[in-house]
């Protein structure tokens, strides 16, 4: 029995271990064996059946085969393949040619491609994740496999996209501490309404969890250290729709306290360390809390810290909670050496081109690695809007003191259509925009705008293009036509022109934007016009050059709290216009919380001016005027000097404006936000005609408003008593409008 046991072993241990001699190959037609003869190792002397399943999964992944077959004996290792086929026919039913081209993008499967299973189960679910992507949650894909002669097949995708799964409704429950009203505009997901006439308000799972980011960093920059987005999720509705729901935790509100210097650096010296200590200081100082506030503060010491020529630190932020209401900065700065970034590696961006992302990022090959430059640079990748997840990697790499960073993004769809209606006061109006954020992947904004009142059409087309040809200025290009016909003005005007300029940053948050351009404008008088007017009717050219520089210190874009922006424009249609002209303008608008998150005051001047270069005088249609929103309680174009009962405009203009919130009973889901507000100013000046009264007097106003989302639609209602008057003002006590546009 041992005997015939160790007879058995031998031979067992000696088939396992046997050379590959020979290599039998068949089945194949299209693929040659030599390339199948590639994957097999020939050295391995061990050939058993882990070897023959690896070597099978091997040759299955080359895709090219349906079925795979090997055996080994007598040293001849035994290879049958049965070919893919290959696809002669595709087609796409069902989809039109804006998804017809997305789809063709992720899909593998194309005319003369080898067929597999696995790509068309590949293909399938990319394109239902696409179709998911953009609110079809219900959509089919039935892909039909023909086979024909040669081992070939036809291919056909029978798409049916079903309804869109549209937004319901949106709820924030939980710890919130700010109004639905406030909430509803900082999320990227929007309730489906019916005056969005075309638009669609898909749910989106990719928005979904970019909404929790968004509203953790709304939250964050409002002070709200803690914050959490506890979940996000989605509910069917009996219509196949969605309602979304948002459960946060606000937390406390916290203020920065004071910053704390800490350092084993013995490079650093006292009277440089103090000095990093007065800057973060003077940073924090009445500061609420907010991660850019940190950003800036880092900022500025590595700044310092680097025109004093220190090389070999690191400077390591942690923020501290010293109680329920303070955040201490504690900034260690360490004798490091740096690792260089030696390369920076992108993966995911098959329509994006590279230079869009480098461009959100503020390191380079060759830079310092710095890890809170990195993460703020992967915040500023998110914040582009273009992609739906962004991670990163950092590797090392093959030359000393170096590291390689790999940054990994999945993009999603950047294109919308939309449009609206409403009714108010003024009658009518319809709004419709396309728009695309990431045009051929280049990270071009394409905008078309077109609106239509009782009073005015206009439509404007603007091209964007960041960081042209890495000048670190945006180009912007625009064409615009525009139609006026106010009542109350005694003429119609019509204008077309273009525009190009670039917008740059100078200073800190001090940004200014060069533009030139050319204008068309056809000026038409009405039957009842004065002589005067009617003499200033005609067609004009109007060659401009402008600049307006600005200086934003708002605590935040999205409804400010604390902080002002200022701004100054002029505008100088040149000697080669019909009429050169210099328009000047000032506008600066204070924010300042007045109720903790419950009410917010703000104070909104704006100034300007319109002065003849030439014995002609200021074009009607160039006049100053005020809009119903200026100056609350008289029609647009309603107040100013009258020529013949018209009214005119002016060559100054000069509004205050004084604006609170205030907190309401109405029920939070009615996302309501009503306001009190005071305003003065007047336009004068008329420098066509002596005959005309200047009209210098101070017109004032003060009424409350009302936003607020009803079943029919979101309703504003503006009410304004007028204080100072002048006789031959026009009077608008009462604004309302229903609907809006998107």
């Amino acid at each position: 029995m041992i005997r015939f046991v160790l007879i058995f072993f031998f031979f067992l241990t000696t088939s396992s271990y046997s050379e590959i001699k020979k290599i039998d190959i068949s089945g194949n037609v299209r693929v040659n064996s030599n390339t199948i003869e590639t994957l097999v190792d020939k050295k391995n002397k061990n050939v058993d059946s882990i070897y023959i399943n690896e070597l099978t999964k091997k040759i299955y992944d080359t895709d090219f085969f349906s079925d795979v077959k090997i055996s080994f004996s007598q040293d001849v290792l035994k290879i049958v393949v049965i070919e893919n086929p290959v696809v002669n026919f595709f087609y796409i039913n069902g989809l039109e040619e804006d998804d017809l081209k997305e789809i063709n993008k992720i899909t593998k499967l194309k005319e003369n491609i080898i067929f597999s299973t696995a790509k068309l189960k590949n293909d399938t679910e990319n394109i239902l994740a696409y179709l998911k992507s953009r609110g079809y949650f219900n959509s089919t894909v039935n892909p039909e496999v023909i086979k024909i002669e040669n081992s070939q097949i036809n291919l056909i995708y029978n798409i049916n996209k079903n309804q869109i799964s549209k937004i319901e409704n949106i709820f924030f429950i939980g710890k919130k501490f700010f109004k639905d009203s406030i909430l509803i505009d900082v999320i990227s997901s929007k309730e489906d309404s019916w005056w969005k006439i075309f638009t669609a308000s898909p749910f989106s799972e990719e928005n979904l969890e970019y909404d929790k980011i968004l509203l953790k960093n709304f939250y964050k920059s409002r002070g709200f250290y803690d914050v959490q987005i506890e979940s996000a999720f989605a509910s069917i509705t009996k219509n196949n729709n969605f309602s979304l729901t948002f459960v946060i935790n606000s937390g406390n509100k916290f203020n920065f306290a004071k910053a704390e210097i800490k350092t084993n650096n013995t490079i650093i010296k006292k009277d440089d360390i103090n000095e990093l200590s007065k800057l973060a200081n003077d940073t924090l100082r009445n500061k609420v809390y907010s991660p850019a506030i940190t950003t800036k503060t880092y900022n500025k010491l590595n700044e310092y810290l680097e025109k004093k020529k220190y090389n070999n630190f690191e400077i390591i932020i942690d923020e501290l909670k010293l109680s329920e209401s303070d955040i201490n900065l504690v900034v260690q700065v360490n004798d490091r050496k740096k690792s260089l970034i030696g390369r920076i590696n992108f993966y995911g961006n098959n329509i994006t081109e590279e230079k869009v992302i480098r461009d959100k990022i503020n390191i380079v090959e060759g830079d310092y690695l710095d890890l809170f430059k990195l993460r703020n640079s992967v915040d500023n990748i998110k914040s582009a809007g273009l992609f739906r997840d962004i991670n990163y990697k950092i590797i090392d790499s093959d030359r000393k003191d170096f590291k390689n960073l790999d940054i990994f993004v999945k993009e999603k769809p950047t294109g919308s259509i939309s449009a609206g209606a409403g009714y108010g006061s003024s009658g009518f109006m319809v709004e419709t925009s396309v728009n695309e954020a990431n045009f051929l992947g280049k990270g071009i904004n394409l905008n078309a705008v077109i609106r239509a009142t009782k009073e005015r059409i206009n439509g404007d087309f603007t091209y964007i293009e960041p960081n042209y040809r890495n000048s670190s200025r945006d180009l912007i290009l625009g064409l615009y036509s525009e139609r006026n016909d106010y009542e109350n003005a005694g003429y119609t005007n019509t204008r077309a022109g273009t525009r190009i300029g670039t917008r740059y940053e100078i200073y800190e948050d001090v940004f200014l934007r060069p533009l030139i351009s050319l204008q068309y404008d056809s000026v038409s008088t009405t039957a009842s016009a004065s002589s005067l007017l009617k003499k200033r009717e005609g067609d004009y050219i109007t060659n401009s050059i402008g600049y307006n520089i600005s200086f934003d210190q708002r605590n935040s874009k999205f409804n400010p709290t604390s902080g002002y922006i200022l701004s100054f424009e002029q505008n100088h249609a040149t000697f080669l216009s019909d009429v050169p002209n210099i328009e000047t303008g000032f506008n600066a608008t204070i924010f300042q919380e007045i109720l903790e998150d419950k009410s917010t005051g703000s104070v909104k001047l704006r100034l300007a001016n319109v002065s003849k270069l030439s014995t002609d005088s200021v074009k009607i249609s160039d006049r100053l005027y005020t809009s119903n929103y200026d100056i609350k309680g008289f029609e647009t174009r309603g107040i100013g000097p009258v020529d013949g009962g018209d009214h005119v405009g002016g060559n100054n203009l000069a509004t205050l404006s004084f604006k609170s919130s205030f907190p309401n009973f109405i029920p939070n889901n009615f996302k309501s936000n009503s306001y009190l507000f005071y305003d003065l100013g007047n336009v004068w000046g008329v420098d066509y005609s002596d005959t005309i009264s200047v009209n210098n007097k101070l017109r004032s106003s003060a009424g409350l408003g009302l936003d607020i989302t009803t079943p029919i639609g979101p309703v504003s209602f503006i009410y304004a008593l007028p204080i100072t008057k002048s006789s031959t003002d026009k009077e608008q006590r009462f604004v309302f409008n229903i609907g809006s546009s998107f």
